[in-house]
């Protein structure tokens, strides 16, 4: 990863403001851990990510603290960002930060993804989540939001294959994605194995999806018969 020496410094203040923020945002409580754990974690794999590279509006569903949404605000300017939070007091942290680091292209919303999705459905080239919920889930809450061709992404650990893969599956064949691309990374010197799972939209998605608050965790879509 090339970055300017500005963009560094930019991180390298995130991370400050994120481990020291007064309400908890991340597990992490040293800045070296949160920089690896969080920042590289957001960075390494969408660098081999071709279609992410030629997208322009991207959004990020449940960003916690900003990750990885504003990870990617502060090292690709040109692009344009949509951080969806449901927790107010995360939504105000996040947008403090903006504000701190001067970023001019993302914007913050502190509602549920539910409601976020009346009003922006197939409106962006790329959607991702990180820690959000299982894969079926989040694609349920994913995929309405990107266009026809647009692309979706999930972080995902190292047993993913095995707990939610299944589940993946079906709910790729409910909502008419197709699997892109599996990226393989490593942080912590090769101690954690980790995916980008990505996936194209083919069709439009179904006006019933998502479905009403709390239904898709109560009744996952990758559980449908």
């Amino acid at each position: 990863m090339e970055l300017s020496n500005e963009t560094q410094k930019k991180l390298e203040r995130y991370v400050n403001l994120l481990v020291n923020y007064p309400v908890n945002l991340t597990a992490y409580k040293d800045v070296n851990s949160a920089y690896e754990n969080l920042i590289l974690d957001s960075l390494i794999p969408i660098f081999s990510d071709n279609g992410f590279s030629s997208s322009k509006k991207v959004v990020d569903v449940e960003t916690g603290g900003g990750i990885p949404g504003l990870v990617w605000a502060i090292c690709f300017p040109e692009k344009f960002f949509y951080l969806v939070e449901s927790v107010k007091k995360k939504a105000a942290a996040i947008k403090s930060f903006i504000e701190e680091l001067n970023l001019k292209n993302v914007k913050v919303f502190d509602e549920r993804v539910e409601d976020f999705a009346k009003r922006y459905r197939e409106y962006f080239d790329y959607a991702t989540c990180r820690a959000l919920a299982r894969g079926d889930i989040a694609l349920e809450y994913l995929t309405p939001l990107v266009k026809i061709q647009g692309l979706v992404s999930l972080f995902k650990g190292p047993n993913v294959f095995h707990d939610e893969w299944e589940y993946i599956q079906k709910a790729l064949n409910i909502f008419k994605l197709s699997q892109e691309k599996i990226i393989e990374y490593e942080i912590e010197g090769g101690k954690k194995k980790r995916y980008l799972l990505i996936f194209k939209k083919l069709e439009k998605t179904a006006k019933i999806y998502p479905r009403e608050k709390g239904i898709p965790k109560k009744y996952p879509i990758g559980e449908s018969i």
